[in-house]
């Protein structure tokens, strides 16, 4: 794979969309302030920012990146710790423990090997943080391009998809996730709700049920889990 020409191509798309305008539509915040991302092989690409943000920052730039890494891109001892840490999860005692456990199950999920798709990871979360939503999308766009069996990249795509109104382009992504990795709690919870929303009672309770296997003390889970088993199976009699 030609990893350089393709975060090439991710630099000149980000770019472009910046120079365009594309990040003043919907209810997205004005980016005005101009600051840099830093891409391995290529430099800074300019892009703006809000006000005061200093995501991008020069005088915070990240720490020079370590080479690909070898195909085996997910070491067996990180494996083991998402199977155990899944498995406490189902398990767990508390609510404190319940999101101690799902962090960092979390930050397992956000690891996919490649530095490059790591780092561009963290930048598309950073404009969603801060309401930059299709910019957010297009960085998950060249995510998904450079690692398209990354579950994580799929899952935050989805959630981009959602701030910008296009819920069936959300709910496609969360499928597909949930095909790369079925244990994917937060993608059925999200998939639920979409469902939900769009009146599929019957397969957002589904949904629901899938993510409470995993992790049955999400209270939000539990009570549409409650509200939409009334609704779709009815009361015992």
């Amino acid at each position: 794979m030609r990893s350089g020409s393709r975060i090439f191509a991710a630099a000149l798309a980000v770019a472009a969309l910046a120079s365009a305008g594309v990040l003043a539509a919907g209810t997205e915040r004005p980016l005005t302030q101009q600051q840099y991302i830093e891409i391995p092989g290529i430099g800074r690409i300019p892009i703006p920012l809000p006000p005061g943000a200093r995501v991008f920052s020069p005088q915070r730039r990240p720490a020079p990146l370590a080479p690909e890494a070898t195909p085996e891109r997910q070491p067996e001892v990180a494996l083991s710790s998402l199977d155990d840490l899944i498995r406490r999860l189902s398990l767990a005692e508390s609510e404190e423990e319940e999101s101690a456990l799902s962090q960092a199950i979390g930050r397992l999920w956000a690891r996919s090997g490649s530095p490059t798709a790591d780092l561009l990871l963290r930048r598309a979360m950073a404009a969603a943080s801060l309401g930059a939503d299709s910019l957010a999308l297009a960085l998950f766009d060249h995510i998904v391009a450079l690692e398209p069996a990354w579950a994580e990249a799929l899952v935050g795509r989805a959630h981009a998809r959602v701030a910008l109104g296009d819920l069936d382009s959300a709910v496609r992504d969360l499928e597909s996730a949930l095909l790369l990795d079925p244990r994917r709690f937060d993608a059925l919870g999200a998939l639920g709700a979409l469902r939900e929303r769009e009146g599929a009672s019957a397969r957002a309770l589904e949904a629901y049920r899938r993510a409470r296997a995993l992790d049955p003390r999400r209270e939000e889970w539990r009570k549409a889990e409650e509200r939409l088993r009334l609704e779709v199976e009815g009361r015992d009699i």
